[in-house]
């Protein structure tokens, strides 16, 4: 700076307060960022879930994983109920395309477990990337153990018959579940991944993004 408080010619003042309106800009620009891809793949999950059981690829759809990111992504004002309208839309067609009701109360099991992993998204949303990653690995596990009990309460078992309602019967509903296991595993897994990859590569862009809007209002 001279000495009457002006830049020489030919250089651009700095702004004191340019990495603050930069940390600003990125921080926005992450945020709109995940909320609008999770919003997509929400979306993108229920209309999956749709054609998967068109051809036949049971359990592989991504419910739990769509609770999952709703509640750690979105707003908070909508973190659990537009996961839930979607998996909600979604039952009701596929029930009326197999001649099912369109909705029967024991399914609320599933429900409370859809909502209980939204609001574990939720408490994992301000955490560490290791919190993060954690509660995803733990998502799909918690939605068997949750949804298969109330199979083994209000269900029938591979024999056509009502599970004992002891230990031994609650453990063979559980093993009978476990080939449904490896495929909510690999919905929700993959599911999670590709999110991953997409808001990794989509943050990359924002972040050049807004450094070319700070550089330009620098200029």
């Amino acid at each position: 700076m001279s000495a009457l408080g002006k830049a020489p010619a030919g250089v651009r003042p700095y702004s004191s307060t340019a990495p603050f309106f930069e940390l600003i800009f990125e921080r926005n620009a992450r945020m709109i960022t995940h909320m609008i891809l999770t919003i997509l793949m929400v979306l993108g999950a229920g209309i999956f879930r749709l054609a998967a059981h068109q051809f036949g690829w049971w359990n592989i759809a991504p419910v739990a994983a769509m609770a999952l990111l709703g509640g750690m992504y979105l707003g908070r004002r909508y973190a659990l109920w537009i996961p839930l309208a979607v998996m909600a839309v979604t039952d009701i067609v596929l029930n009326m395309q197999m001649g099912y009701p369109m909705f029967y109360w024991p399914r609320g099991f599933d429900y409370a477990a859809f909502l209980l992993v939204g609001l574990l998204g939720l408490w994992a949303r301000d955490r560490k990337l290791p919190t993060k990653i954690s509660a995803a690995i733990a998502t799909p596990f918690l939605f068997f153990f949750i949804s298969n009990f109330a199979v083994w309460l209000f269900g029938m078992s591979l024999a056509n018959a009502p599970y004992a309602k002891t230990f031994s019967g609650l453990a063979e509903c559980y093993a009978a579940g476990l080939p449904f296991l490896r495929g909510t595993l690999i919905g929700d897994w993959s599911f999670m991944a590709l999110f991953a990859l997409s808001a990794l590569l989509l943050r990359r862009t924002a972040g050049e993004r807004s450094r070319w809007l700070v550089a330009e209002a620098r200029a």
